[in-house]
């Protein structure tokens, strides 16, 4: 599958990307490949198991800005529903939006891994 191809796969619009990186779509596909390395969701992850807000909050956060550099809306806006119920402080409550995060994370993943 193609770059193209991989934004529609998931959802998500190849042209707003591509705008933002001045149709530029190998430096597209590169920082959309970069994203399988980046340990930000294993972050998350680490801070729900000892249930450390702060830390919670600071790597939703991140994971709200990279998924909007990216384009990943859905991604996106997932971490910032998560990012403002901490802050609101809304902490018990945040736990199934995680899950929710984890689930898109899932899918934009299992999508990059089928690019030529």
């Amino acid at each position: 599958m193609n770059i193209q191809e991989f934004y529609d796969s998931i959802d998500e619009s190849y042209e707003n990307v591509s705008s933002r990186m001045m149709g530029n779509q190998k430096l597209v596909e590169k920082f959309v490949r970069k994203f399988l390395d980046d340990p930000t969701y294993e972050q998350i992850k680490e801070a729900v198991d000892k249930m450390d807000y702060d830390e919670i909050l600071r790597t939703t956060h991140t994971m709200k800005g990279i998924a909007s550099n990216l384009e990943f809306t859905h991604l996106q806006q997932k971490s910032a529903k998560a990012v403002d119920m901490i802050r609101a402080g809304q902490r018990e409550e945040v736990l199934p939006v995680i899950g929710e995060i984890e689930k898109e994370y899932q899918k934009v993943i299992e999508q990059i891994q089928k690019l030529d």
